[in-house]
């Protein structure tokens, strides 16, 4: 089995890393080290230099997201599900999704939409898509070896015009700093769910505004807060980390009759 170049979850007692198997070099930890030529599969236990062992298996969804080099703040996997069930997309729903970012999103939305439905992806930073489609092509490349279909849009928001896409989208979904931007030159005329992350309140309160001037309805507005739980043997407990604020969801529908 060849497992040169083949994305890792690397389980230590102490930590969790994402490595990429070179088989030509080491992993170094200060819990000890170990040659990558000693992986002979996945999943697999290697034996460090200390004695103690690691545990080596292909990420998760979860675990890569969290794990992988970034370079604009991701969405978080709590907030992405609550995004996908607020879209309310299914496999074979088109969507575009504004600021493509470091790809944590675009990535779950490809994989759901890969096979019948339809991904564009818009940014005005040609490094945020590049960087997306490398996280894209990146975690698909543990499991099959398929070329990445989504169409990168490479335009400042408030210059885009969403007509020229010729596409009847299902959802829009959102993660940048003025989302209203996109009415700047577009209009509505399709029914549609948009679906907006953004940080604080006040933008919020804007797009709210917006939102109702331009005829949308439902309109909600969330967060998601994560709480974990720990069961040892008869005592159980919450765990004192809270993943509570890292932004807010608003949801709303446009419909034509």
């Amino acid at each position: 089995m060849n497992i040169d170049n083949q994305l890792v979850v690397i389980n230590t007692p102490k930590n969790k890393y994402l490595s990429v198997v070179e088989n030509n070099k080491e992993f170094i930890t200060n819990e000890g080290k170990f040659k990558f030529s000693d992986i002979k599969k996945i999943p697999s236990l290697v034996t460090t230099s200390t004695g103690v062992d690691f545990q080596i298996y292909s990420p998760t969804y979860k675990e890569f997201v969290l794990l992988m080099k970034r370079g604009p703040q991701i969405i978080y996997p709590k907030d992405v599900g609550q995004i996908i069930v607020e879209s309310n997309i299914n496999n074979s729903s088109k969507v575009l999704e504004i600021g493509s970012g470091s790809g944590a999103l675009t990535l779950y939305l490809y994989s759901l939409l890969k096979n019948s439905g339809k991904l564009y992806s818009l940014d005005s930073s040609k490094i945020n898509q590049r960087r997306a489609n490398k996280t894209i092509t990146r975690y698909l490349s543990t499991y099959s070896k398929e070329t990445v279909d989504v169409t990168f849009i490479n335009e400042e928001l408030s210059n885009f015009n969403f007509k020229s896409l010729d596409e009847k989208f299902d959802a829009i979904i959102t993660d940048v700093p003025e989302p209203w931007d996109f009415f700047i030159k577009n209009t509505i005329e399709n029914s549609i769910v948009w679906v907006s992350y953004l940080p604080s309140i006040t933008q919020i309160i804007r797009l709210n505004e917006i939102l109702l001037e331009k005829n949308f309805q439902d309109i909600e507005v969330k967060e998601v807060i994560l709480r974990d739980w720990i069961v040892e043997e008869k005592i159980v407990r919450p765990s004192n980390k809270l993943v509570s604020h890292t932004g807010f969801l608003i949801s709303a529908k446009y419909i034509k009759y």
